[in-house]
């Protein structure tokens, strides 16, 4: 990058000037609901410099993140988080590598991940679901995410990982995600910048360490789950992956399993159950729930994707030199009127289009048809058993953000008066 100052570029408007105060994205006050600072960079400041986290730019309109995330050439998705992890010198495969790469990895996985791949799982994820609908039943008022939004998700992927399900094992590895995403450990408290970062150095290390010794245990004894399958796979050419690339695959694939359903249910049921008109529609009606899915998922994005410029570019009218960094944040991109019309009410019968709820380009989501399978199974199960449900009076709410947006409660009642 040039010694010129960023944010004193000819015709660059700041996020502090637009909203009067800098764009924080680990703020949790922020990920709880960041709409309002959207709606206003759109507005006044589509393409906003602000100079937290060592400076980067904030795309906020559709076609300007649509532009960012189909050119990989330009937009390079090395490092995958702002600001990036102290010590973290390789990129996440296939998260942070970019073509030719990236799209030699995503050949292997791919196949994985297809509808008729894990359609076979359909069975066992519906069973799991309605064991917790049954304790949410019992114990009637609780916090949703403790009981269903992260042990659902959670339990499904870890089983496809290969990894023999215990409630400690799997809340251990959720709390690793959670502080490496978001910087949740105790102690490491918003703004305390040394804190966060010793934090998910710490988790990403022991998350790390615990795929080395599953991965040495599945070289010596394979199974039929996805780690197994990655220790035979192989690169087109015929070039079996290393010991380096399939621990850094597995670890992506379990970060990415274990937070970014569980966010999309948190926040999908958060908002149900502020609108009893469409829970009422969703229970009388449940073919209604592959397009409430969907819905959900369009108003409420939690990515917020980051990529570095390789060569110089103009968004928006904003010079863009080589080294500077940009955000893309999904949920304004699909709060964006001039993309939806009406893009700040939940219409379940919203016109189809083509949107970025799993990102665009090469980097699309790898297991977005698991999510959907999941989504629309918990939104089945649920609402089958609990059509009527509410949050608590006086409910407080709190949300972690980072990486991925994400509830850290949801106060939750299955009843509604």
């Amino acid at each position: 990058m040039s010694d010129e100052q960023p944010g004193k570029r000819t015709g660059v408007c700041t996020a502090l000037h637009a909203l009067g105060h800098e764009y924080d994205h680990y703020d949790p006050q922020f990920a709880l609901d960041p709409h309002a600072d959207y709606a206003a960079l759109r507005t006044t400041c589509p393409v906003a410099r602000t100079e937290n986290y060592g400076g980067f730019y904030v795309m906020t309109k559709f076609d300007d993140i649509a532009a960012v995330l189909h050119n990989a050439q330009t937009f390079s998705s090395w490092p995958a988080d702002t600001p990036p992890t102290p010590g973290h010198t390789r990129a996440l495969i296939p998260l942070e590598v970019d073509a030719p790469e990236h799209r030699r990895y995503r050949t292997i996985v791919d196949p994985l991940f297809r509808p008729k791949a894990i359609e076979h799982i359909a069975e066992s994820v519906r069973e799991y679901a309605i064991q917790l609908v049954d304790t949410m039943l019992d114990k009637r008022e609780f916090d949703f995410m403790a009981e269903f939004a992260q042990p659902f998700p959670s339990a499904v992927f870890l089983r496809l990982v290969g990894l023999d399900f215990s409630v400690q094992q799997r809340d251990q590895l959720c709390s690793w995600a959670s502080t490496i995403l978001h910087t949740t450990t105790t102690g490491a408290s918003h703004g305390d910048v040394e804190a966060q970062t010793a934090a998910r150095l710490g988790a990403g290390k022991a998350l790390n360490d615990f795929l080395r010794a599953l991965l040495d245990e599945r070289l010596k004894n394979p199974g039929d789950d996805i780690i197994s399958y990655l220790t035979t796979a192989e690169m087109p050419g015929q070039r079996k992956l290393d010991y380096r690339e399939i621990l850094n695959f597995a670890y992506v694939l379990v970060l990415a399993g274990l937070d970014t359903v569980t966010t999309a249910i948190g926040f999908s049921f958060l908002h149900l159950a502020r609108r009893p008109d469409l829970q009422d529609r969703l229970a009388a009606n449940p073919a209604l729930i592959p397009a409430a899915v969907e819905e959900l998922l369009r108003y409420e994005p939690i990515v917020h994707a980051s990529r570095t410029v390789t060569e110089p570019a103009v968004i928006n009218g904003v010079q863009l030199q080589p080294g500077d960094r940009v955000v893309v944040p999904l949920a304004s991109a699909h709060r964006d009127e001039d993309a939806y019309p009406q893009a700040d009410q939940i219409l379940l019968d919203r016109p189809a289009k083509q949107s970025m709820v799993f990102g665009a380009g090469s980097h699309r989501c790898l297991g977005s048809h698991l999510a959907r399978l999941e989504l629309t199974i918990a939104f089945e199960e649920i609402l089958r058993r609990i059509p009527r449900f509410s949050l608590p009076e006086n409910a407080r709410l709190a949300a972690y953000g980072g990486q991925t947006r994400s509830l850290a409660v949801l106060p939750f009642r299955t009843w509604r008066d």
